[in-house]
């Protein structure tokens, strides 16, 4: 009985042995069911990130899109009702409105934000630039790729014959905004005389082939007619007389206003001499007689465009490169009821 109780216990144990030995990992086992863990870990988190950064872009986009459309709306709004527009280039338009209250009604940016003023009240701020910053604005004015002359400012001034009229009724002149051709004719009032900017305005092409033409920036060159004055040159370049003279007419292309001077060589008794296009440049050294002599410039009717251009980027505000998205949009908005 003894043997069979000490049998019994050793088998038991064994048994038990055994039993403990199958439950058990091995070190290898161990480091593979780590490893997998690990992996499987570090999975779940790239997955957690990916869908956390896409949702951050989402809603960096979305407020992106929120302040855009907040832009568009505004501009709208205030350019449509406009009767016109004062002032207009680079960041800044100054547009005219008839509420007493709100004219001018002024958008321009500094510092990253859009900011809107309404007559003689404060600046209002468009955007939070520590969320959403405004990072370039540019106003311009769109329309027909040549404009006519501006009814109230159309006169141009020489020495010997007076006041020259390029707005005045038949000499129709439309100016290129940009690079083109200037058509039609001055009249000068004290002989009843025209000047014409282009053979196409007298159909005189076929004998003699002449015009005046602006480059991009505005600066004018070439020649132009008259039967009673002869040629008349708008820059030095054009008769190569630069080194005695360096004399041009320039066209600023963001107010429409002429500047400088064009010349009549005087030859065979007709020329007239220098004819100054605008008082800020009219003495004989080139200096602004606007207000002690006279009052005078030739300008187009650009400002008075029915149709303004925005250009726009905006960028989230944000330290980390991956979320500092930036989106641009271009807006044209339409003058519904210019003042004529």
């Amino acid at each position: 009985m003894k043997k069979f109780n000490t049998e019994y216990r050793i088998q038991n144990t064994e048994y038990n042995y055994s039993r403990s030995a199958r439950k058990a990992f091995t070190l290898l086992e161990l480091l593979i069911y780590s490893g997998i863990l690990v992996i499987s870990a570090g999975l779940v988190s790239g997955i957690v990130y990916t869908v956390s950064k896409a949702n951050l872009r989402t809603q960096v986009n979305e407020e992106l899109n929120i302040q855009l459309t907040r832009f568009e709306e505004i501009f709208r709004q205030k350019i449509e009702s406009a009767k016109g527009i004062n002032s207009i280039g680079g960041s800044t338009v100054n547009l005219k409105i008839d509420d007493v209250n709100k004219d001018p009604t002024e958008f321009t940016l500094t510092n990253n934000v859009v900011y809107l003023q309404e007559g003689t009240g404060d600046q209002a701020a468009l955007n939070d630039s520590n969320r959403v910053k405004v990072t370039s604005l540019s106003f311009s004015p769109t329309g027909p790729s040549k404009t006519s002359i501006s009814p109230t400012n159309d006169y141009a001034w020489n020495d010997q014959v007076g006041w020259i009229d390029f707005a005045h009724p038949g000499g129709n002149v439309y100016v290129a905004r940009g690079a083109g051709d200037l058509w039609g004719l001055g009249y000068v009032l004290s002989d009843s005389h025209w000047i014409s900017l282009n053979c196409v305005s007298t159909d005189s092409c076929s004998s003699v082939e002449y015009k005046v033409s602006s480059d991009a920036d505005g600066n004018l060159s070439g020649w132009a007619w008259s039967e009673n004055f002869g040629w008349i040159s708008f820059n030095c370049l054009t008769d190569n007389s630069c080194s005695f003279s360096d004399y041009k007419v320039i066209i600023d292309q963001d107010t429409g206003e002429f500047d400088g001077y064009a010349y009549s060589a005087y030859s065979e008794n007709i020329g007239i001499g220098w004819i100054s296009f605008n008082c800020k440049t009219g003495s004989a050294d080139r200096t602004d007689i606007c207000s002690s002599t006279s009052d005078y410039k030739v300008q187009d009717l650009r400002l008075r465009t029915i149709s303004v251009k925005v250009d726009i980027t905006v960028q989230y505000n944000s330290e980390k490169p991956e979320l500092a998205i930036s989106r641009t949009n271009t807006f044209v908005f339409n003058i519904i009821t210019p003042t004529k």
